[in-house]
């Protein structure tokens, strides 16, 4: 009975393992331990550079920072929603640290003029109550040096100094809730923050 029970749990075992191997995650966009692939210039949305072009990255120089990739639009009840309104939130109580956070919309509407016009007036109507957190819009497939999954929804880069400390994809309705709170936490660790 005991040799059949060792036996079982170690093919439960060897299963899991070998589940876990095979299962691959996410990936997108420049890894930890990699350096951001240089400077982009997408449509401000809001900011100091609002209705003109010009390079998040360049904006935050050195400093700790986090830049979210979104394909869509933000809409009220996503999660990625909740992650920009908290990176907002981080960025208000923790003024002294220089934390920035920038968001970049991949959205085939930004190729032609007239569906931009649209979808800039939607993007300034989600995102009229960030304070701090810069939002831009680029096309879908995002700055080509970035490495933007298509099958990524949402991509998140932690990174200071320009070297990528954590990188999060997320396929569509994929990021949650605990995903955002494993996120702020993650940030909240790189710059001791409250």
């Amino acid at each position: 009975m005991r040799s059949a029970l060792s036996r079982i749990l170690a093919i439960i075992l060897l299963f899991a393992t070998c589940h876990a191997s095979t299962a691959q995650k996410l990936k997108s966009g420049p890894q930890p331990g990699e350096s951001i692939p240089g400077p982009f210039h997408d449509l401000n949305i809001n900011g100091p550079h609002a209705g003109n072009p010009h390079c998040l990255v360049c904006e935050f120089g050195l400093r700790p920072t986090v830049l979210v990739f979104v394909r869509g639009v933000l809409t009220d009840k996503s999660a990625a929603t909740e992650l920009v309104r908290k990176l907002d939130e981080a960025l208000d109580r923790n003024k002294n640290v220089e934390l920035r956070a920038g968001v970049v919309i991949l959205n085939d509407d930004a190729a032609k003029e007239e569906s931009r016009k649209e979808l800039v007036r939607k993007l300034e109507a989600s995102t009229k109550e960030l304070k701090h957190v810069l939002v831009a819009v680029d096309v879908a497939a995002g700055p080509e040096k970035y490495k933007v999954n298509k099958d990524a929804d949402v991509t998140v880069l932690i990174y200071e100094k320009h070297k990528i400390l954590a990188n999060s994809a997320f396929a569509k309705d994929k990021l949650t809730d605990n995903d955002v709170t494993s996120i702020m936490a993650t940030v909240r660790k790189m710059v001791g923050a409250k």
